[in-house]
């Protein structure tokens, strides 16, 4: 232990009134702590979190994400339109909504046409 740290500790414990039998009871609590805790190297404790990131890793499940149509992207947008027009929404908000809204509906009519050709 550096010297800053025993006089720091040695400072708050005599700056502390502590008994006798609490500093005994602080320091066997202190070691019972110690005992507790195992003492591992760089390696392994490099080892022991590369392990515990391995196992995140398998946790993990594939997301397949659901395929939204044309039709529903412009029903959700003419409803969030509707939404911000009530909310008094500023015009160019609006605006980029309407501009997102008919961009589904070109893309909605684009792919229809495809279909049939």
């Amino acid at each position: 232990m550096c010297k800053l740290k025993k006089f720091n500790l040695h400072h708050s414990l005599t700056n502390y009134n502590m008994s006798n039998n609490e500093a005994v009871q602080w320091a066997a609590e202190a070691d019972n702590n110690l005992a507790r805790n195992e003492i591992l190297t760089d390696d392994e404790i490099i080892r022991t979190v590369t392990a515990a990131e391995d196992d995140d890793e398998d946790d993990v499940t594939p997301v397949n994400p659901v395929k939204i149509s044309h039709s529903e992207a412009g029903a959700a947008l003419n409803t969030s339109l509707q939404w911000a027009e009530e909310q008094n929404f500023e015009a160019h908000e609006i605006m980029l909504l309407r501009c997102l809204r008919d961009h589904a509906f070109e893309l909605k009519i684009e792919t229809a046409t495809q279909k049939k050709n």
